[in-house]
């Protein structure tokens, strides 16, 4: 079997914003990292399809130094002979440039914005050339900042987090399984094996206009994040995704999980990360004094 390329993780580091002003005589202390990620990240042919058409992304800002924000994306192209590579492949260095470029605003704002400009490079490029004139790829990205999480998602990409003992999907999939129960033509039970489950009703590049869904939470420290594609989730059981996500490491989740798909069969393109919160939204403590008092009424 041929080992999956991958693209290593490593820690965050000390944020030095969130330090309090000391009043006259107190000596200020030291502010804690407010944010501390490790990740892995991995994609894979599978053991199928002849050629990879999913694309992943791992951006810190700033690239130097202690990193204080964090781009995490996942890109499943379609398009077939080589239009759904392309796709995902530009969505995302679209995404990367936009997030480099960011330099203030929500983060909410800044997601809807940077999806939409990568519709447009993608649905540009389609019809510039007439053979890649079907290409459009799902994209769901995760943005990192201080205390929170806040993701971008068009297509069936997914989200999962793992808090304690909690595990749960953050997205939803646009797919016609998903748009039949929502409309209570379908039980869960059918949705989870119904054959709409990857019939996608929403993707990139597919169209002018785009709709995006844009979720924000608040993130703690120990938190554990999985972004796939449909071709890992599409192979794991529930049991399966909360085993992984409690290995001991970022690293160790993202191969085991990777090994289980692969193991039973990946007929699809296979790309996983998972990122896991260290440290999350610490600040410096505020010495006392009634400045600082009358200053939060």
């Amino acid at each position: 079997m041929t080992a999956a390329p991958s693209i290593a993780g490593t820690p965050g580091g000390t944020d030095p914003r969130g330090q309090g002003t000391a009043a006259a005589r107190e000596i200020p202390r030291p502010a804690p990292p407010a944010l501390s990620v490790t990740w892995r990240a991995v994609t894979h042919q599978g053991l199928v399809r002849q050629q990879n058409e999913d694309s992943l992304c791992v951006e810190t800002e700033p690239r130097t130094g202690p990193p204080s924000r964090f781009l995490f994306a996942v890109a499943d192209g379609l398009g077939g002979h080589g239009g759904g590579e392309l796709a995902s492949r530009l969505a995302l260095q679209s995404l990367g440039k936009e997030f480099h470029a960011w330099t203030g605003g929500s983060p909410d704002r800044f997601l809807d914005r940077a999806l939409r400009n990568a519709n447009g490079v993608v649905f540009n490029e389609a019809h510039a050339q007439p053979e890649f004139s079907k290409m459009q790829t799902t994209l769901t990205a995760a943005v990192l900042s201080e205390h929170s999480l806040t993701v971008g998602h068009v297509g069936d990409c997914r989200l999962y987090r793992a808090r304690g003992e909690e595990v749960g999907v953050l997205t939803r999939d646009h797919s016609m399984a998903n748009e039949l129960l929502k409309m209570r033509l379908i039980s869960p039970e059918q949705a989870a094996d119904h054959p709409g489950r990857h019939q996608l009703v929403r993707a990139l590049g597919g169209s002018p206009f785009l709709r995006t869904d844009i979720l924000r939470e608040e993130i703690r420290s120990g938190d554990t994040y999985l972004l796939c594609c449909d071709g890992l989730w599409g192979e794991l059981t529930g049991d399966d995704i909360r085993a992984g996500l409690a290995e001991g490491n970022a690293s160790a989740a993202c191969e085991r999980l990777v090994r289980i798909a692969l193991r039973a069969g990946a007929p699809d393109n296979i790309s996983a990360i998972v990122f896991r919160v260290t440290t999350a939204g610490l600040r410096a403590a505020i010495p006392f004094s009634w400045r600082s008092l009358l200053r939060r009424r």
